[in-house]
This record gives C-alpha cells, sequence and structure tokens, in this order.
C-alpha cells in the first residue's frame, strides 16, 4: 500500500513537472515577441532600412501602411540621419501626398488659397506671392496682371504688385524688364511709400546678383542696393525687408569670402525671418550659411545648418527648397569624401529636380491648352459675333429696304391718287363743260324749234290782223291767241327745263311726277313711279335726286330700246333712297365706252354728297340703278 501511494505521487509529481515545461516554452516563445513590439514601439529595437523598404513597397498596394511606416520613421527621427531623413521624406512622405488626391487638394488650399477674409486684388496678390514663393512664376504673373487691373495706377498698392511682377520676371530670368520697371518706380517723377521702396531696393538688388556674368559684374550695384534698403527697414521697422536685404548682402560677402561678417548678416537675416513667420526664406537663408561653412571648411557645421532648414517645413510644402537642400547635401558628401552618401543625396535632387520641371512643363502644356481652348472659344465668339453683326446688317438693310418700299408704296399711292383726282376733276370739268354746252344746245334749239317759230307766227298773225277786214279780225284774233298760248307753254317749258319750279315749291315727288305725266302720256313708254313719303328734304338733294333721275331716264329714251321703266322713291333711317330700273337692252358699265359722260355725271354729283351710286347692267337684262343719300 505505502508502495503503490508513493507511486501515485511521483505521477502526480511528473505531470505537474511536464504542465511546469510546457508553460516556460510558452513563455519563452511568446514573451520575446511582446518583448520586441515594445521595444520597437518604443523605438529601442528600431530598424530604418527595415521599416523604409517596408513602407515604399506598400506605397502602391497598401498605402495606410506606408503611412504607418512614415509614422514610426517620424517617431524615431531624432535617432535618423540626414540621409534617411531625405529618403523618408522623399520615397515615403512626398509619394503618399502625391498619391492622394484628396490630399493633394488639401495641400493646394493651405499653400496657396487666400482667406476668405481678403477682398479680391488682396486674394489675388496672397496666391500671387504665395507661388513666388514655390518658384512659379507662370502661376503668379497672370494674377498679378489680373490685380493690377483692379486697382488704381499710380496707389501703393499698384507699386507692391509691380514690385512683385518684377520678382516673377526674375524667377523667369528676365532681368532686364524687370530691372527696367524698378528703375522707372524708383526714380520716376512719382513718389513712393518708403515700405515699397524697401521693398523694390531689395528686389533690384536681387535683379542685378542673378542679372550679372563675367562681361557685366554688378556686385556694386548689388551692395549699394542692399544698404539703402537696410538702412530704409531699420528706419521705418520694416522686418521682412530687412531680413532680405541682409541675406542679400550676407551673400555677396560670402562671394568676396569675407565669411564672419557674412555669417552675421546671415544669422541676423534667420532670426528676422523667423520672426516674421517667413519659413521658406529662413531655409534658403540656412542654405546660404551651410554655403559660408563650407567655405570656412566645417562641413560638420555646414550640416548641422541644412539639418535645421529642413526642420522648418514638410517636403510637400516647397519642393524646390528641398531640391537645393539636398543639392547641398551631396555637395558636403561629396567634399568630405562620403561618395555614397553624396550619391544619395543627389539621385533625390535629381529626382526631385525632374518633379519640378515636370510639373512646370505640364503647367506650361495645361496653361498652353487653356489658351488654345480660350482661342477656340474666343474665336468661335468672334465668328458668332460676326455672324450676329452680318444678321443685324442684313435685318437693318431689310428694314431701311421695307422703309424705303413703303415711302415709295406712299408716295406712289399718293401720287396716283392725286393723278385720279386730277383726272377725275378734269373728267368732271370736262363733263360740266359737256353738260352746259349740251344744255346750251338744247336751250337754243327749243328757242329755235319751238319758240322761234311761234314768235314768227305772231308776228305773221299780227300783220294779217292789221291788214284783215273787220269780219276776218275776229277769227284771226282767235287763231293769235292760240299761238301766243302756245309760245307761253313753250317758255314755261323752257324755263321748267333750266329751273325746276314745282321742285322748289311742292318737292321732289311732285317735280318727278311733273316729269314723268307728259312722257307716260306720249305712249312711247311706261313709267311706274312710287313714293312712300311726302316730306321735303335739303334742296341740294333733291335737286341732285331730281337731276339723276331724269338723266337715267333720258339715257334709257336714247339708248336702251326699253319699253318700261320702274322708279321707286324711299326715305328709310335717314337715307334717302332711289331706284331705278328699266328692261332695255343694258350695256357693260364698267366700260369706258360704254359709260358715258352721263353716269360719270350721275356719280360725281351722289359722292359729292357723301352717298353711293351703284349700277348693275349686262346685256339683254335691262339696267339696275340704286343711289343713297343721306338726310
Amino acid at each position: 500500500m505505502l508502495v503503490i501511494s508513493t507511486f501515485r505521487i511521483f505521477n502526480h509529481l511528473v505531470t505537474f513537472l511536464r504542465f511546469l515545461v510546457v508553460l516556460s516554452v510558452i513563455f519563452c516563445l511568446i514573451f520575446p515577441g511582446i518583448k520586441n513590439a515594445k521595444a520597437q514601439e518604443a523605438g529601442l529595437d528600431f530598424s530604418f532600412d527595415k521599416v523604409f523598404e517596408e513602407g515604399k513597397l506598400a506605397l502602391k498596394t497598401d498605402p495606410a501602411k506606408a503611412s504607418q511606416c512614415l509614422k514610426l520613421i517620424e517617431q524615431n527621427q531624432h535617432s535618423l540621419t540626414s540621409l534617411e531623413k531625405a529618403n523618408a521624406n522623399y520615397y515615403l512622405r512626398l509619394k503618399l501626398v502625391y498619391s492622394n488626391a484628396d490630399s493633394l487638394k488639401a495641400l493646394e488650399r493651405r499653400m496657396f488659397a487666400a482667406p476668405d477674409t481678403l477682398c479680391f486684388t488682396d486674394s489675388l496678390i496672397f496666391s500671387a506671392r504665395r507661388y513666388l514663393v514655390k518658384s512659379m512664376p507662370d502661376k503668379a504673373i497672370p494674377m498679378l496682371m489680373q490685380a493690377i487691373d483692379s486697382v488704381y495706377r499710380g496707389s501703393d498698392k499698384a507699386d507692391f504688385i509691380i514690385i512683385n511682377l518684377c520678382e516673377a520676371y526674375r524667377q523667369k530670368q528676365e532681368y532686364r524688364k524687370g530691372i527696367e520697371m524698378l528703375n522707372e518706380l524708383l526714380f520716376g517723377e512719382r513718389t513712393i511709400s518708403d515700405e515699397n521702396r524697401a521693398f523694390a531696393f531689395n528686389r533690384i538688388a536681387a535683379l542685378y546678383h542673378e542679372g550679372g556674368n563675367k562681361t557685366n559684374n554688378y556686385t556694386d550695384s548689388v551692395i549699394s542696393y542692399s544698404d539703402k534698403c537696410i538702412s530704409l527697414s531699420e528706419k521705418i521697422h520694416s522686418i521682412p525687408n530687412l531680413a532680405a536685404a541682409q541675406n542679400e548682402l550676407g551673400y555677396q560677402y560670402f562671394r568676396q569670402k569675407h565669411y564672419d561678417e557674412a555669417l552675421a548678416l546671415l544669422t541676423e537675416a534667420i532670426k528676422n525671418f523667423t520672426k516674421a513667420g517667413l519659413r521658406f526664406a529662413a531655409m534658403n537663408v540656412f542654405i546660404n550659411v551651410s554655403n559660408i561653412y563650407m567655405g570656412l571648411n566645417q562641413p560638420d557645421a555646414a550640416e548641422k545648418a541644412l539639418d535645421e532648414a529642413t526642420s522648418l517645413c514638410h517636403i510637400e510644402e516647397n519642393r524646390n527648397l528641398f531640391m537645393r537642400i539636398n543639392w547641398q547635401y551631396a555637395w558636403i558628401n561629396e567634399t568630405t569624401g562620403n561618395f555614397r552618401d553624396a550619391y544619395q543625396y543627389l539621385n533625390i535632387a535629381l529626382q526631385l529636380q525632374n518633379d519640378f520641371f515636370k510639373d512646370r512643363i505640364d503647367m506650361q502644356i495645361n496653361e498652353q491648352s487653356a489658351r488654345y481652348d480660350l482661342l477656340l472659344k474666343e474665336q468661335k465668339l468672334k465668328e458668332e459675333k460676326q455672324k450676329i453683326a452680318f444678321m443685324r446688317r442684313q435685318f437693318i438693310f431689310m428694314i431701311i429696304i421695307v422703309i424705303v418700299l413703303v415711302i415709295a408704296f406712299v408716295i406712289t399711292f399718293f401720287y396716283l391718287k392725286l393723278r385720279r383726282k386730277q383726272f377725275l376733276n378734269k373728267k368732271l370739268l370736262d363733263a360740266v363743260i359737256e353738260t352746259e354746252t349740251n344744255e346750251r344746245k338744247r336751250i337754243a334749239s327749243d328757242l329755235h324749234d319751238g319758240l322761234g317759230p311761234v314768235i314768227s307766227a305772231i308776228n305773221h298773225y299780227f300783220q294779217a290782223y292789221v291788214d284783215a277786214k273787220d269780219n276776218e279780225k275776229l277769227t284771226i284774233q282767235n287763231r293769235l291767241q292760240q299761238v301766243i298760248s302756245g309760245a307761253i307753254d313753250d317758255v314755261s317749258r323752257i324755263s321748267h327745263n333750266i329751273s325746276p319750279y314745282v321742285l322748289e315749291k311742292h318737292g321732289l315727288v311732285s317735280a318727278l311726277n311733273n316729269f314723268i305725266t307728259p312722257l307716260n302720256n306720249s305712249g312711247k313708254i311706261d313709267i311706274e313711279f312710287t313714293s312712300d313719303y311726302s316730306e321735303r328734304f335739303e334742296l341740294k338733294k333733291e335737286l341732285t335726286l331730281y337731276r339723276c333721275t331724269t338723266e337715267l331716264i333720258n339715257n334709257t329714251l336714247k339708248h336702251s330700246g326699253a319699253g318700261r321703266i320702274g322708279i321707286e322713291l324711299t326715305c328709310k333711317d335717314h337715307v334717302l333712297t332711289l331706284v331705278y330700273s328699266d328692261n332695255g337692252r343694258g350695256f357693260n358699265p364698267n366700260s369706258q365706252h360704254q359709260g358715258g359722260i352721263g353716269l360719270f355725271n350721275i356719280r360725281n354729283r351722289v359722292e359729292t354728297l357723301a352717298g353711293k351710286f351703284i349700277i348693275t347692267s349686262s346685256a339683254e337684262k335691262g339696267t339696275f340703278v340704286n343711289i343713297e343719300l343721306p338726310v
């Protein structure tokens, strides 16, 4: 029993030992991983090459992982060399920014967009200066041109825009143009503000600095204008212009190998630029400081100056400056014999340069494309304007033609109307003359054929009465009285024809009855006359209707061969209407040869009194006439 119990205890002990061994193995496997992860997170076990290569590989496939790698590198940047920082900046940070459209747009807005509080002109100036800081004059110049068109020439703001435009010409290496503009501004008849004068002194110094060559050395001009800028800037407390002039003058001292004076000026320039918040300008001064230290044969100090420059901004904010910094790093390492690092710096600088020129070429291509599109639009707009102008000219020409035609029509209408009136007046005059002539002939005929023989007979009977015997005188006297009564009747008839006495005394109806009765009694024609009124009207209108009726009856008797005439005279609604008809052979009333002077007289008489005259007639169907006179 004791042996069995001991054996069982031994087995339990062995099992427990085995469990401890398994736990130990698991702990040994897990704990180093945890330890390494914590150490890596804390930077205790950080491998730049490993993280950098992982980040580069993940750029295209997993940008989130690449961003994590960049973040880890930036957390440990205090332990990185300058070359490692340069590699991380270019191959990771810059690539990540430019691979993300949203990040790129955000960067563009942050770098170039003007604040909403600025007015239109100030916004243009703000954005243009941001483009100039990043050495993009092709973007800045159109904005400055637009801004200068929106301000009063001669104002301080206009002068400020011109100076910035000269800076753009400096970046485009159009030095002579910038110098001429600044000389005109500085030494013209007009006085400019001290702030703009200091700014102009600094920029003309920069133009002379970069515009010089072996043939034309403008060092004295650069130093002179820089001294003037420093003096004026100190007077007006213009920190940015003071720093810019110190940098320009310090670089000139560096070229003359006056390193101590140059270093002192550049150190002040860095302080002033930093004080003014001009990071990029301070970085440029650090590059010049690095050159001075290289002149003093202090490569470590030169590299340290570049390290301070790179700490002022990220690479995506100003690739041009980082390109120059990497050129400087390459030169320093080449000078110290570190050709491997120099090659890598140089490779980064060349790629930044390629990117810079590629962007500039793309921008110029886009600008040319935009200009071409604008040219096409302007050409199309010009063609449309020409088309509209042509159509407008055509429209105006058509209007002129229409107006001319209307005027010609009106003139022709009135001319023809006048001619017609003249023709009608002439015809009326002819009709009046002919009527008077006919009337005279008729009266002469009545006197000659009617009254003349009667008077001769009276004379004959009177002579016979004188010579007759007493028993014959009574017979001759009776005969003489009959002849005298006939003469009286002829005189009465002739007088009635000249001026109807019955019309004047008793009216139109009685006059017409008096005229028609003898004709009916003759048995040659049957005239039926009816009338539904007996009152009197204006004598002129009654006389007109009387003359028209007698003329129509005479025409019927002379020309139609009719056996019956119908005359109806009515008055209704203040309109006196005469309806005349016969059963004669008829005629064409529209024919000039058949119209006759009589019908023309009738029409003119009626129309003179604002009446209506309608005649209808055709061959073998008689004639119908309707006359209406307002009363």
